[in-house]
């Protein structure tokens, strides 16, 4: 190669580069991310290219991410009202966020999908809204590998089955499945969590009754 060539070959290396920062930078700016690591930018850009996301540009996507100032890790990502339009994959790039503590998919569009067991990795999760996205099909039993969580709502889809397996999330204090087609008897095990102070089962078809405890009862439950 000769010596104009190799200069070439430079400039348009330094060129793509410069474009490349500058990019991120203005990310950066807008959305203070620069504690993440590029590996989980890369993760997160492209688990937004899985998706239509025209709903949504690069600053808005990135304001709801927080990473760790030490490790570089995404802890938090939430995901703006209709960023997202298509169906989540089990194989998404989602579960490789295994530092994820809180994680709000809220109001986009994933109808026809089904909630993938994928979620049960995430197990440093202590939030987790997947409400008003158009899911479908049954909650995988892996929901109960998130022994950390304080919050589920996965209400406003169209989930199926028997009441979720909740019983290991011994953690829980908001759990939310109004508004989907559960069905079968409401567990007595509700009354022994011992944080549980909000429980929303409405618009389903649950039959039975749990009788709320009174104030000298030791749950957190009231009517």
């Amino acid at each position: 190669m000769t010596r104009s060539c190799l200069r070439l070959h430079f400039l348009f290396v330094l060129l793509l580069y410069c474009v490349f920062a500058s990019s991120v930078l203005k990310i950066d700016a807008v959305s203070g991310i620069a504690a993440c690591s590029p590996d989980q930018i890369q993760a997160l850009l492209q688990f937004k290219n899985e998706f239509d996301s025209r709903g949504c540009n690069s600053s808005d996507y990135f304001n709801g991410v927080r990473c760790d100032n030490m490790t570089g890790a995404v802890t938090k990502l939430q995901v703006p009202n209709g960023c997202l339009d298509g169906i989540l994959k089990p194989n998404s790039t989602l579960f490789w966020l295994h530092q994820l503590r809180w994680l709000d998919l809220s109001h986009n569009n994933f109808t026809s999908s089904s909630l993938p067991s994928g979620f049960g990795n995430l197990n440093r999760l202590e939030v987790l809204d997947l409400s008003s996205n158009g899911f479908i099909g049954q909650v995988s039993s892996s929901i109960s590998n998130l022994s950390m969580l304080t919050n589920l709502n996965i209400s406003h889809n169209e989930l199926i089955g028997s009441f979720p397996y909740v019983w290991n999330l011994t953690k829980l204090s908001f759990l939310d499945l109004s508004y989907n087609h559960f069905s079968g008897a409401i567990p007595s095990f509700l009354l022994s969590m011992p944080f549980l102070s909000y429980l929303e089962l409405s618009e389903n078809h649950f039959s039975g009754l749990v009788e709320v405890p009174n104030s000298s009862s030791s749950s957190r439950l009231e009517s």
